[in-house]
């Protein structure tokens, strides 16, 4: 049987039905020829997005009740004329994703049913991996269409297998253009959004800007900009709330100004952010943080708006500020080390200033406290003759627990400027000092020494908890046990790769803390070439390494891989043995290798020569495995992904308007 277009009027609306969407077609190919189309009066309709209930959206909604009953009397496929409800409520729960996808390429019905937004829902509530982070702005019942949620599980999924194989790979890259010269950047939770330290090619502007990697326009530009004397380093970033609990991006930086504000004839944005360089004259150290709003990112990043468009740019000039100042330390000695955390639902900020304080910085008050490390008697009596008061001790990373009221502090002591081959580091919890209180003397609670290792660098890993927005979906459990903290200790030269594991211990009380008597070596990562640096996250790391003999700020990254935390055994890392904790949810899963170290296959072009002229910055995203690397004089930057993200086309924005003008009318 043959069908032709049907057109009906129904209401003063012109509807055209293509006949595969009555039939079904077999062709999976065919489906991106399938349309309706909608005419009032002849004229095109205004988008329109659609509001979505919190509770089983039916497909019925979106088509008039007497298409609904033809398509139900026509239809040669007797299942088919199953209800909707019946399909998502008692079919669905019961299939994997795979199933859900080979379901979706049968035909046009199918292919509208499998992207209802509560099966993805379903899904990402189920799994048990690292997802990305719901942006604190979005809300769960309302907002996220289809196409958002399916992004969230495919990512996860993508990103957690590429973990598990033996030979990982980052298959998809792109060039971004920047509009400027990235100096340093940091992704935010989820790899959506990025802040960027950025310079014109003249050097003489320098800018804070936040970027929407996952915007349709390849060339969209910054959503904000913040114009800055100079130039900006140490960038930390961080979704935490602020005033009245908005959700929003919080921004932290540093800054280099002249003591008694005249430059002299130096450029310093040539000089390095290591507090190591020697400045040709006293500096002022300033440290600030600035807050912006996510209601005004979402309203400037949506996809519905052409940036060219009029309506673009009367929402951009309606909005405010996006920047707004939030705190302004200034000291005349170097700060490093910024760190960003929440407490009780408050936003704090911690910084370490040379050569032994840690300041803590409440975001909501202003208020200022901090804590001296002093030196630690046992070691300056251990070798009296050969250390003394000579011995150096610097605070090398710092990760503030505020669940247990402590800091955890790592410290290097510089023994080989006292004739000693190998320097020595301590692990030390401190008690984090009462609000407004300056310049308290502690003495750790508790320490751990790290012998025999001489360090570039060392980093700790995150304890990051995604905000939990008021209507998400109950992801994270504040009574679970937490994720073993990491240290890694970057040797010089081929020494390669230290990994150090604290494991949480579980209270009389019920509460998880860290203890440093259950800290235990867990591997080491060498490399009989290059030098091995390290970008941590909370159960991942990002492994590359670099020439030996290249300290410069701009290395040449000779190879990209994977590292994940061995002691991290959930059901989604098993051994040996089928998981248990997804099952329902995919198929099959990849077992976690034997190695814990593994490069990436990387094919692309870009990359290569990125390795050949120097890398001014890279960070990357852990939920979403999301690499960003940029070059000097160069106004782009280059993103390698997992797998290719699909934009959503125009066939969803039609049933929307659809939707949308159906309920208003019915």
């Amino acid at each position: 049987m043959t069908w032709n277009n049907i057109q009906l009027f129904y209401i003063g609306y012109k509807v055209s039905i293509m006949p595969y969407l009555i039939q079904g077609y077999p062709n999976s190919e065919a489906r991106y020829n399938c349309d309706v189309r909608l005419e009032k009066c002849s004229t095109l309709l205004p988008h329109s997005p659609s509001k979505m209930p919190g509770s089983t959206l039916e497909l019925t909604r979106y088509i008039p009740p007497f298409l609904k009953s033809f398509l139900h009397h026509t239809t040669p496929c007797y299942i088919q004329k199953l209800p909707v409800d019946l399909w998502i409520d008692e079919i669905f729960i019961h299939l994997t994703i795979e199933d859900v996808i080979c379901l979706r390429r049968v035909n046009k019905t199918l292919f509208l049913i499998t992207h209802e937004p509560i099966i993805w829902k379903r899904f990402l509530v189920r799994l048990s991996i690292p997802i990305p982070p719901l942006r604190p702005s979005l809300r769960w019942s309302l907002d996220l269409t289809s196409f958002q949620i399916e992004q969230l599980v495919a990512k996860a999924i993508c990103a957690d297998d590429n973990w598990r194989r033996l030979s990982p790979k980052l298959s998809y890259t792109r060039v971004v253009f920047a509009f400027y010269e990235v100096l340093e950047m940091k992704l935010l939770p989820g790899g959506q959004y990025m802040v960027a330290s950025v310079k014109d090619t003249a050097s003489r502007r320098f800018y804070i800007c936040i970027f929407c990697l996952d915007h349709p326009d390849p060339n969209f530009p910054p959503l904000a900009r913040l114009p800055l004397p100079t130039k900006a380093f140490n960038i930390e970033a961080r979704f935490l709330p602020w005033h009245e609990g908005r959700p929003g991006i919080m921004i932290m930086y540093s800054q280099r100004t002249p003591e008694d504000g005249h430059l002299r004839g130096y450029d310093l944005s040539e000089l390095s952010a290591r507090p190591e360089v020697d400045p040709p004259y006293p500096l002022r150290h300033d440290c600030l943080c600035t807050f912006v709003d996510m209601e005004a990112l979402e309203l400037l990043s949506d996809p519905s708006i052409t940036r060219k468009s009029q309506a673009f740019r009367d929402r951009a000039a309606a909005l405010p500020q996006p920047f707004q100042y939030v705190i302004h330390f200034v000291s005349n000695a170097p700060i490093e080390q910024p760190s960003l955390f929440e407490s009780d639902g408050r936003p704090f900020a911690a910084v370490v200033q040379r050569p032994n304080e840690i300041v803590i910085m409440d975001l909501l008050t202003n208020q200022l406290s901090s804590i001296k490390c002093p030196r630690i008697p046992a070691f300056d009596n251990a070798h009296p003759t050969h250390c003394g008061n000579r011995q150096e001790h610097k605070i090398r990373a710092i990760r503030v627990l505020p669940k247990q009221n402590q800091v955890l502090v790592i410290r290097t002591l510089r023994l080989r400027k006292i004739d000693q081959h190998q320097d020595q580091h301590t692990m030390e919890l401190h008690t984090l000092p009462d609000p407004g209180v300056l310049g308290v003397v502690s003495l750790p609670d508790d320490y751990a020494l790290i012998t025999n290792r001489n360090a570039t660098s060392i980093h700790i890993s995150d304890n990051y908890e995604p905000l939990i927005g008021p209507d998400h979906p109950f992801k994270h459990d504040p009574k679970a046990r937490p994720p073993p903290l990491s240290i890694y200790v970057c040797g010089e030269e081929l020494e390669g790769m230290e990994h150090f594991n604290i494991d949480p211990v579980l209270s009389y009380d019920g509460y998880w803390f860290y203890d440093l008597e259950w800290y235990v070596e867990q591997a080491t990562v060498k490399d009989p070439k290059y030098g091995v640096r390290i970008i941590p996250g909370v159960h991942r790391a990002l492994v590359y390494t670099v020439p030996c003999d290249d300290r410069s700020d701009m290395p040449k990254i000779k190879s990209l891989g994977r590292y994940f935390n061995t002691q991290y055994q959930r059901a989604d890392y098993p051994y040996g043995h089928p998981p248990q904790g997804d099952l329902s949810v995919v198929r099959q899963r990849y077992l976690r290798p034997e190695h814990e170290h593994v490069p990436f296959r990387l094919n692309s072009n870009a990359f290569r020569n990125i390795a050949e002229t120097g890398c001014s910055a890279i960070t990357w995203d852990e939920s979403t495995g999301r690499v960003c690397v940029a070059t000097q004089k160069n106004l782009k930057f280059l993103i390698m992904d997992v797998k290719q993200t699909l934009a959503p086309d125009d066939r969803f924005a039609q049933w929307r308007r659809l939707q949308t003008m159906l309920n208003s009318e019915l």
